[in-house]
């Protein structure tokens, strides 16, 4: 093969390589300075990294892959409420072999967005996510997914929570038909927290609006719950 034309696909490769560092370069620093703005026009805290928020909370995707990093961390206040609001990024190590034997090892980032409310109280873990006909099988057959009296609610989302009657204080027909206006909720009590991941790195203009859904859900919770977990 001649020697000028590998050097022009090396040269090309090498060129594109660099173009997609810039851009991404770019679109990070973009991304840093419209949280930046939100939080300065809300009145919040910016912070651009801070991995402690990385072993803050429980169950999937936080404790997987490697690498784990918290960054565009915002924090504050929402309707009284205190709350966190980050870009999540964890890496996987895959390897596989060719057809000649030869090993080859790829990294691949999981991107999530985090919302989350600070509830004041320690809580089961209750978890609510859209429903799916495989999930809604498996919850079936592993009897994890708890059934409601509303079966538009039933088909539209998954429950799963060690405590039954918490679930069902909590989901009461007020809860389930503000759920029900926003099927896409997936959202889980964490200890002393109520989070909302979402797949992939979310556009900053959604932070408000998520934490506005889950704000929602405190707001429908019965008093007498609160007082059952603050144990008066």
């Amino acid at each position: 093969m001649d020697s000028g034309f590998v050097f022009l696909v090396f040269g090309g490769f090498l060129a594109f390589m660099v173009l997609v560092a810039v851009l991404g370069y770019r679109a990070a620093k973009k991304r840093r300075e419209g949280f930046a703005a939100l939080a300065a026009a809300r009145g919040w805290s910016y912070t651009e990294r801070d991995d402690r928020w990385c072993d803050t909370f429980q169950g999937s995707p936080f404790g997987n892959g490697h690498n784990r990093q918290a960054a565009n961390i915002l924090t504050g206040q929402y309707d009284g409420r205190s709350f966190v609001a980050f870009d999540y990024v964890y890496y996987t190590t895959e390897t596989s072999t060719d057809s000649q034997g030869h090993s080859h090892t790829h990294e691949e980032s999981h991107r999530y967005g985090v919302v989350a409310l600070d509830v004041g109280a320690t809580v089961p873990p209750l978890q609510v996510t859209p429903e799916g006909m495989f999930s809604r099988m498996v919850g079936r057959l592993t009897n994890r997914d708890i059934e409601l009296e509303s079966e538009d609610f039933n088909r539209a989302f998954t429950v799963t929570c060690p405590d039954r009657k918490f679930a069902s204080d909590v989901l009461h027909p007020r809860m389930m038909e503000y759920l029900l206006q926003h099927r896409d909720s997936d959202f889980r009590f964490d200890r002393t927290w109520l989070l909302s991941v979402d797949n992939g790195q979310s556009p900053i203009e959604l932070v408000e609006p998520r934490l506005k859904v889950i704000d929602g859900v405190l707001d429908n919770v019965p008093e007498f719950v609160w007082r059952e977990v603050r144990g008066g």
